[in-house]
């Protein structure tokens, strides 16, 4: 979710996420891709481009064989550098005292889904002619263990449908694999906890498709106080980062949802989810602060420049209904509430 410019993509006409930062986007959250303010240099786009090749190539995004295999070690690096970060580091971290097999856990069902997530925007950019660099994971020693990953874009979208199918393919690949997590483990639940009086701990709240999944597995949501195996937990964190990189801002998968289906709506209806967040912080939950924060200090709160036409096909408007069932699903208001035992 956020990405640098190319400067020698601007006759293709470039993208971002983020500006060289993935809002993920997090933590997903999201694909990154150049900036909106690169224009071609030397000739003018149709609006209705050709059809793209279906397949662009293995180098597709690299400039030569060299820079391709500095991308796959560097993307490789940064996998293991996160795996490490969110065994040791994260709420399900060996150095906050959890036992290795559970953080061990926790980090392969995280980063199962968020790889889920930015392989399928890779591979649906690839289909679409995109040129784009390898997922990029970001580690960061707190909260998940990871401040999500990064694909930087180095074309702009040739249509409305190739820039609506990449958005949706992220938070689809990377729910399927969350949902099935929560699926699988959330009868494997470890009681409930009872914090000892004056002690202050945080509860997570359900997305409603932790109440579905509890209620068809265990025959009733889990309890507000019910401490999740570290595999149900990692796809709760799925869940909330799916939910809000579907949000209908700027380069957040949902702004570029938005942006494909409404071109003209992108840039007021980033700004007023914006004000909604820093509202949101205030009343439910000062996280908000800090996503409203990313996409007004990285610049990607600016949707992308699309053609306006060709008109979406009909699988891509599928495909915005199939995301708007899944933010539903997903989204939670109050996602961590902190408070007081008496």
């Amino acid at each position: 979710m956020g990405a640098a410019d190319d400067p020698e993509a601007e006759d293709e006409p470039a993208v971002p996420a983020v500006p060289e930062v993935d809002v993920a986007k997090d933590p997903d959250v999201g694909v990154t891709e150049a900036s909106p303010r690169a224009r071609p240099r030397a000739r003018r786009r149709r609006t209705s481009a050709p059809a793209p090749s279906a397949d662009p190539g293995p180098d597709a995004g690299s400039d030569d064989p060299d820079r391709w295999r500095g991308e796959v070690r560097t993307s490789v690096l940064l996998f293991v550098a996160t795996f490490a970060s969110v065994v040791l580091f994260s709420i399900e971290g060996t150095l906050l005292g959890t036992p290795w097999s559970d953080a061990l856990a926790f980090a392969g069902g995280l980063l199962t889904i968020l790889l889920s997530h930015e392989l399928a925007h890779w591979w649906v950019a690839r289909r679409h002619g995109f040129a784009l660099s390898l997922p990029r994971f970001i580690p960061f020693p707190s909260a998940f263990g990871t401040m999500g990953a990064v694909i930087s874009l180095r074309s702009l979208p040739r249509s409305r449908t190739a820039l609506l199918e990449m958005a949706v393919a992220g938070p689809l690949g990377g729910a399927v694999v969350a949902f099935t997590c929560l699926l699988v483990a959330l009868p494997w639940g470890r009681g409930v906890s009872v914090p000892e009086s004056g002690s202050t701990y945080a509860v997570f709240a359900d997305p409603l498709v932790v109440t579905i999944l509890g209620t068809l597995t265990m025959g009733a949501p889990p309890d507000r106080m019910a401490v999740l195996h570290p595999v149900a937990l990692a796809g709760w964190v799925g869940c909330m980062l799916t939910g809000i990189n579907l949000l209908p801002a700027g380069q957040l998968d949902g702004g570029h949802i938005l942006n494909a289906v409404a071109p003209r709506w992108g840039r007021a209806v980033s700004l007023a989810v914006i004000a909604l967040l820093l509202v949101g912080g205030w009343f439910l939950w000062k996280g908000w602060w800090v996503w409203a924060a990313m996409l007004l200090l990285s610049g990607s709160w600016r949707s992308l420049p699309v053609p306006e036409t060709p008109s979406l096909t009909m699988r891509a408007r599928v495909l915005a209904l199939v995301a708007l069932v899944l933010a539903v699903l997903t989204f939670m208001p109050q996602p961590i509430v902190v408070e007081t035992a008496p």
